[in-house]
Formats: C-alpha cells, structure tokens, sequence
C-alpha cells in the first residue's frame, strides 16, 4: 500500500506577495501551519473550534521556485516520525497551473503532545498513532 497524503488546496492572494510578486517567505510557514492544523482536526475529529493538545516547537521551510498571486498550490503533508512525546511532519508546497504540477517548497515541523490543564507535555496517544497509520498506511 502506498503512503497516502493530507492534501489542502489553495490559491496565492495578494495579501501573500512581497514587492517582487513571489509570495513572501514568512507566508510558506503559515501555508504549512494551516496545513498541519486541518489534518490533524480532521484525523483526530476535533472540533475546528477547539484547541489541538499538541504544541508545534520546530519549523524549517526550503524555497525551491518562486509562487506569485493567483497560483494554484497543493500543500501535502503527513506524519514521518513518533518519539515519545512527540512527532515529526513533512510538507510538499507544488504549483498547479494548467496540466503542470512543480514542487516550488518543502518543510518539516516538530510537535510535542500537550496537556494544557496541567501544563506539561505528555506521550503521544496510542489512539492517535493508530489513526495516523490507519489514513497514511505508512510513516
């Protein structure tokens, strides 16, 4: 079975490019974070509405190709890695104009798992490795 991958959609908005037309580099980090944050919503099956009990510690982001306003972008991402308490994600940031897909960013992030009421990290739920596996089928 091949690794299956979260996939959100989005389009380049004004508000995300720089001088020069490129979307802005901050941008890509935030591309990411959305990213991050409607897969583990919609894996977990928490409300949109309610706070994830992971806190994100670490971000790198590698600009490969320019993306400017009204692209087309595909951000994949998925799980790589569970430590103890905490996991690692990878992002694929392609632009899809026309019939051509081209990788233009890739990242990683690091999350700890978070209690908030008592303010501590805390191992990584058995239910959510096994969720992760169950829609990716692989790390």
């Amino acid at each position: 079975m091949a690794k299956k991958y979260f996939i959100l959609n989005l389009e380049v908005k004004y508000r995300d490019t720089d001088s020069m037309g490129h979307v802005s580099s901050p941008v890509y980090y935030e591309y990411i974070q959305h990213a991050y944050v409607k897969y583990m919503h919609t894996l977990l099956a928490i409300p949109f509405s309610e706070k994830l009990p992971q806190i994100m510690v670490k971000t790198s982001c590698e600009y490969i190709a320019p993306a400017v306003l009204c692209d087309r972008l595909r951000v994949t991402c998925s799980v790589t890695d569970f430590g103890n308490k905490s996991f690692g994600m990878q992002y694929d940031i392609y632009q899809e104009n026309k019939d051509e897909r081209k990788l233009i960013a890739k990242g990683t992030s690091k999350h700890v798992c978070f209690d908030y009421h008592f303010n501590k990290s805390v191992p990584v739920p058995e239910e959510m490795k096994t969720r992760v596996l169950n829609f990716q089928g692989a790390l």
